[in-house]
């Protein structure tokens, strides 16, 4: 009989060290190579164990021998509302009270993408026009002379031609299939994480099956004619982002899925500050406008967050999710901040940081500069009211540096 492998599931919180912790060697190079923000360093005085540190990438890794789970620092349910605000679709959470529920992050987006999908093609797919060559017997759209000429030269039909089909196998849809397929392949513990996502695939019958690498994920232009679409799209670009699937050291079959918590902090404080200023996405971009440091223009500058007016930067901002020694910031983060107003020719800025025992609200006038460079944070850990009151007081403060 074929010897049954057991798996080991392994608990992880981001930025905490858990020490001595089993590993064989295959085990150790899988662990690398699918999440390398873990790191990994042999135990003092102990053969084979290892002391393992993840970093700001919440995820699940999964092995033939064991599965890795590396939680947040806050409660599931702060994160899942971070998630939702960055996918906008905060009210929508709302409405899913059993998402306070402990479930594994990757089970809860799971079942969140499949309902979220539901409600976008609730009353059917999206169509849309696709452009698509074909070699067929009579015409049909344009001729295409030049490869008439050359497949068929004295040979008719077939001929070829250029035509647009009005299908439902269009980007949005391939999105969101390729989506949940890739999110379908993490082993879940659930039974209504997998029946959430047959269901909702069930939903894609003429849909082509795509695989989209995390560096290849298309940006959808949203219209009013997809707009219902935007944030199940927004949910699934994120999760294929995040997403991975490869072979692991000694040709053991390994995945891992992970979210970058610095990734979705921004996006949230972007969209939340937006919200609460009660401006439109063109004040408030999702990309900053280019900026130098230099005269040459040879030193570019990526502010995470700015408030601008008739294509001018009022206000700026960066937003910092990290682990942090206790009692003291980075300079690094300061120094960047104090770039952007230079840059700009502001008279300062503000660092956003999620909360942490290394952060303490305060403002620092520049010597000789005399800019302001503000620090605040965020309590994730707070309830959402207390949540939404810091990103208003945040808002109220912004709209005083940019009068």
């Amino acid at each position: 009989m074929r010897k049954m492998t057991t798996i080991r599931r392994l608990t992880l919180t981001e930025f905490r060290t858990q020490p001595g912790v089993a590993l064989s060697i295959n085990e150790r190079d899988a662990v690398r190579h699918l999440h390398s923000g873990i790191r990994i360093e042999p135990t003092l005085g102990s053969e084979g164990r290892y002391d393992l540190t993840p970093d700001q990438r919440i995820a699940l890794v999964c092995l033939p021998s064991l599965v890795i789970e590396v939680r947040p620092k806050v409660p599931m349910s702060s994160v899942l509302f971070l998630v939702s605000y960055a996918c906008d679709a905060a009210s929508w959470l709302e409405q899913q009270p059993e998402f306070a529920r402990e479930l594994d992050l990757v089970e809860m987006l799971a079942i969140m993408l499949a309902r979220m999908v539901g409600q976008a093609t609730r009353r059917g797919l999206l169509n849309g026009y696709q452009c698509e060559d074909e070699s067929l017997p009579a015409p049909r759209g344009r001729i295409l002379f030049d490869e008439q000429i050359r497949r068929w030269l004295a040979i008719s039909p077939p001929i070829e031609v250029r035509h647009d089909v009005f299908t439902s196998d269009i980007i949005e849809n391939r999105l969101l299939l390729a989506a949940l397929a890739t999110i379908g392949r993490i082993p879940y513990r659930s039974n209504i994480s997998k029946r959430e996502l047959f269901r909702a695939q069930r939903l894609f019958g003429a849909v082509r099956r795509l695989h989209f690498g995390p560096a290849a994920v298309p940006e959808v232009l949203f219209t009013r004619l997809n707009r219902h679409y935007q944030s199940a799209v927004s949910l699934a670009t994120l999760l294929l982002r995040s997403a991975s699937l490869e072979l692991g050291a000694g040709g053991s079959r390994g995945s891992a899925f992970l979210i970058d918590m610095n990734s979705v902090f921004e996006r949230f404080v972007r969209r939340a500050l937006r919200f609460a200023l009660g401006v439109e996405d063109a004040r408030f971009p999702e990309r900053s406008p280019r900026v130098r440091l230099d005269e040459a223009g040879v030193v570019p500058l990526k502010p995470d967050l700015c408030l601008l007016k008739n294509g001018r930067v009022l206000w700026v901002g960066d937003a910092k999710y990290k682990r942090l020694p206790a009692g003291a910031y980075r300079n690094a983060d300061l120094y960047q901040l104090l770039a952007y107003a230079v840059a700009l020719d502001l008279p300062g800025g503000t660092l956003i940081y999620a909360a942490d025992e290394g952060v303490r609200a305060a403002e620092h006038v520049v010597v000789q500069a005399g800019k302001r460079l503000r620090v605040v944070a965020l309590d994730l850990s707070a309830p959402r009211t207390k949540l939404r009151e810091q990103i208003a007081a945040i808002a109220r403060r912004v709209a005083l540096s940019a009068a």
